[in-house]
């Protein structure tokens, strides 16, 4: 009875940084999703969702009748904290009346770092324009031409400094770019969204790859985010979503995160599947389809439907 659609940003130019990861969406094609949604959808907040949840667990047979009959909701949010979130996606989210979840990459506010995959996006940009940029790359790592891009994206979290290595070969400053072209939001805008009533999250502090970290580095991970953000921002919520996604965090530790209270909600990127706990929660990614919301949902029902009989609706950790 709720879908939980996330973005990154919105934007009407080609960003560097986000190019050769994912399409982004156009103000005009974001702002005619949100108006779709609005048309099946109530749009609540991640913590009145929660508090729902909670209450509908103790509620009689009656009131759950009365509540299963009534307009399903929409639970919307926003990983990496981008620029675009305060500059074009808050200001629209207010005028329509939508809340929704911010969730922050800590290191990465104010500009002070990039993720990885945001510095190897900008790194596939500068060669695929610059012959001879391609060509110390290609020197450098010795391999042809032809592998480069390749390379450079299959780079990973535990590869990262590779990639700042690769941007002194051909002289791209990744400081000198979040100067010019700033990539997340400020401590002020990240206040301001607070003041204007939306939610924060947590996202881990680098946007790290959880599938090569051991179990007490999630947790590690988790926690600290989470108590950095309440400290610094002054929040009361603990929510988290998993960077890159929830595949692979052992259900141990989903347990555990959830049981002892670290996180009061923790949200993957699997689509609509169903996890057995109202706070283990799967987003659908919608920058990973090039389709309009109603059929991106449509898609997504159907092939929650049709894994039914299979048994494959349901998340398994």
């Amino acid at each position: 009875y709720e879908v939980f659609p996330f973005y990154h940003s919105v934007s009407d130019h080609e960003l560097s940084h986000i190019r050769h990861l994912y399409t982004l969406r156009t103000p005009v094609e974001f702002e005619k999703d949100l108006d779709d949604f609005l048309k099946w959808y109530e749009p609540v907040s991640l913590s009145d969702y929660l508090r729902d949840a909670e209450e509908y667990a103790g509620r009689d047979s009656q009131s759950k009748i009365r509540r299963e009959k009534r307009k399903r909701r929409m639970i919307l949010s926003f990983d990496d904290g981008l620029a675009e979130c305060h500059g074009y996606v808050a200001p629209l989210l207010i005028r329509k009346g939508i809340p929704a979840v911010f969730f922050l990459n800590n290191d990465f506010i104010d500009n002070r770092d990039l993720f990885f995959r945001y510095k190897a996006s900008i790194l596939v940009d500068r060669v695929s324009s610059d012959a001879r940029a391609m060509q110390r790359i290609a020197e450098y790592l010795e391999i042809p031409e032809t592998h480069i891009v390749k390379a450079i994206m299959k780079v990973r979290y535990t590869q990262k400094p590779l990639l700042d290595t690769l941007a002194e070969e051909v002289e791209v400053d990744f400081g000198q770019y979040v100067k010019t072209q700033p990539v997340y939001m400020t401590t002020s805008q990240v206040r301001d969204l607070i003041k204007l009533g939306f939610e924060l999250g947590a996202h881990s502090m680098d946007h790290a790859d959880f599938s090569f970290l051991a179990d007490e580095e999630i947790i590690g991970q988790v926690s600290s985010s989470i108590g950095e953000l309440q400290t610094r921002f002054g929040i009361r919520t603990s929510y988290f979503s998993f960077p890159f996604t929830s595949d692979g965090v052992p259900g141990r530790v989903i347990d555990l995160l959830l049981d002892k209270g670290i996180a009061s909600a923790l949200l993957g990127t699997a689509g609509l599947k169903r996890t057995g706990r109202d706070a283990f929660i799967q987003r659908i990614p919608m920058e990973a389809y090039r389709t309009h919301a109603p059929d991106t949902l449509k898609a997504e029902y159907l092939c929650y439907l049709l894994k039914i009989p299979l048994g494959k609706n349901r998340l398994r950790t």
